[in-house]
């Protein structure tokens, strides 16, 4: 519900700030006074496009702002048109982006002009139309038929899917195989790239590397295997000695014990030492046969672009693709399985919906019936066509279109051939009135969707406006007295000019000024007694009709 709007500097309003009832507010004026650039103005800020055109004449820029509540939560809209082109819309004083605008007050307040009935006038959304009438008996079968929607067409990709890769794969499948058998021939396993490295710098350096290795050896074992002068010969006496007096000393056992630690330490050490001289031992065949190996590895790192262990994993994927194409019968068989028997159900739950739907039809097509009755519609037929589609979307397989005969003789013709905008916005009066509390709107606003209707026609226009209005905010703009009588709040725009600008203002109408706005519609004057006992007795009627 909208509670204050708030508008600067836009167009021929300098200044305008007033507060909104609850229930059914009419705001009326004389032609030229604003009430379309209100409305113009409350658009705007709701994400319609505004243009620098929209600014008043000598401001840097135009302000609007409404304030009320959503869901029971504040909410304070507002948008800022700079002279210079840029444009600044915030939700509760956080910046948004048009789009963030348009999405949070689609459900919120919703503007109907003469022409601007699109819900009602495009086909697509006829079908949600119909569901909103009576949507307690299918909301939940259409929750189900979603998800099975969904499922299904999740089951049918994964089928294509896998067709496609079958098709791509089977032409890729002596590829697949020639490589394959060319790294197995290789006989790769991780690291032996590193590993022959290693050995051909051990290979290439054997004569100084053995020198060494010799020589350590040699001081650990001693020359000639001699053990009495070796490091462990004379170590392994230190440890004997310290050994047979550790009982007399916790210090001297300590120690003992260190130098056992040394002992065997060391000895693991020239055993190493053993094993690398004995490793030492090879030909130049030998040296050329790790090189010819390196290379050979070398060169399917260059061709793949990969390491040791990328070209290892590439033959699993290669052997996992060959795998898939040898056992794609069996998975097409499984995954059309799938996907017939998601069809299945979904064709079951579509059957389901659509049976409801079309119970559902006959109800509004009824209730249509006689709304247009009271409208004024003489003779009116409506008719709701339901057609089956090829296919079965979220929806189902229905495609709904609303038919319409406004006159005695004619043929039904789709809704959107019919040209009268009154006819249009009586009708979607109907719709609005029927659905009632199935719509989730909160505020409603009517910008002169009276046009082309007078008389007793005006009079249930007025009525049902008012029957709305007890479910929601509505706020209507009209020319016409027998709505205005029916409002609960009454507003009067008017245009004033001073020093050649124009400036428009709004005020609030009390019991007397709603009588006199009434009167001046009805003759043009407020001066008439005739008028104004006409608009105290159309007030009077209004009122007994609305209890």
């Amino acid at each position: 519900m909208i509670d204050r709007i708030v508008i600067d500097n836009f167009a021929t309003i300098e200044h305008l700030s007033f507060d909104l009832g609850s229930g059914f507010n009419v705001i009326t004026g004389e032609t030229g006074a604003g009430k379309s650039v209100l409305v113009t103005a409350v658009s705007i800020v709701l994400g319609d496009r505004a243009d620098t055109s929209m600014v008043r004449t000598g401001a840097d820029r135009a302000f609007i702002q409404i304030a009320g509540t959503r869901d029971g939560e504040d909410v304070i809209i507002s948008r800022e048109i700079l002279a210079g082109g840029k444009s600044i819309s915030k939700l509760n004083g956080e910046m948004v982006t048009l789009g963030q605008i348009r999405e949070f007050c689609k459900d919120w307040v919703d503007i109907h002009g003469q022409y601007d009935n699109q819900q009602i006038l495009d086909p697509d959304n006829h079908i949600h139309i119909t569901d909103r009438f009576h949507s307690e008996a299918i909301a939940t079968e259409l929750d189900k038929l979603q998800i099975m929607y969904s499922e299904y067409r999740s089951a049918q990709k994964e089928y294509d899917d896998l067709l496609r890769a079958e098709a791509s794969a089977t032409q890729q499948q002596d590829y697949y195989r020639y490589e394959f058998s060319y790294i197995d021939g290789l006989g790769l396993h991780s690291g032996e790239d590193e590993e022959l490295r290693e050995r051909l710098i051990m290979m290439k350096n054997s004569a100084r590397i053995y020198q060494s290795v010799r020589s350590s050896y040699d001081s650990l074992y001693g020359s000639d295997y001699d053990g009495a002068s070796s490091l462990l010969g004379t170590l392994g006496n230190v440890t004997s000695e310290l050994s047979e007096v550790s009982s007399y000393s916790d210090r001297i056992a300590e120690l003992s014990t260190q130098a056992s630690d040394a002992y065997y330490a060391l000895d693991d050490v020239a055993s190493g030492l053993r094993e690398v001289l004995d490793s030492l031992s090879f030909s130049e065949a030998d040296m050329d046969e790790v090189s010819e190996r390196l290379a050979v590895i070398e060169d399917a790192k260059r061709k793949y672009k990969k390491d040791v262990d990328g070209i290892i994993a590439y033959q699993a994927e290669l052997a996992s693709k060959l795998s898939m194409i040898e056992n794609f019968d069996h998975e097409k068989s499984r995954l059309a399985e799938a996907a017939h028997r998601k069809r299945r159900e979904l064709e079951d739950q579509a059957a389901h919906v659509s049976e409801i739907r079309h119970i559902i039809a006959s109800r509004l097509e009824s209730a249509m019936i006689k709304e247009l009755g009271d409208l004024k519609f003489a003779n009116s037929e409506f008719k709701i066509d339901i057609q089956k589609l090829d296919d079965i979307g979220p929806y189902g397989y229905d495609r709904v279109e609303f038919l319409i005969s406004t006159n005695p003789g004619e043929p039904l013709m789709p809704l959107t051939r019919i040209a009268s905008g009154g006819e249009i916005s009586r009708i979607m009066l109907a719709f609005k009135h029927i659905i009632g509390e199935s719509d989730s709107v909160e505020t409603m606003i009517f910008d002169e969707i009276d046009t082309g209707i007078s008389g007793h026609t005006a009079l249930v226009v007025g009525r049902k406006l008012s029957e709305i209005a007890k479910h929601r905010q509505i706020i209507s703009v009209t020319h016409l007295p027998q709505i205005a009588a029916y409002g609960d709040d009454n507003y009067l725009i008017s245009k004033s000019i001073e020093s050649d600008k124009s400036y428009t203002d709004i005020g609030h109408l009390d019991t007397e000024g709603k009588v006199r706005m009434i009167a001046t519609l009805f003759s043009g004057s407020s001066d008439s007694e005739n008028a104004l006992q006409a608009a105290r007795d159309l007030i009077d009627e209004c009122r007994r009709d609305a209890v």
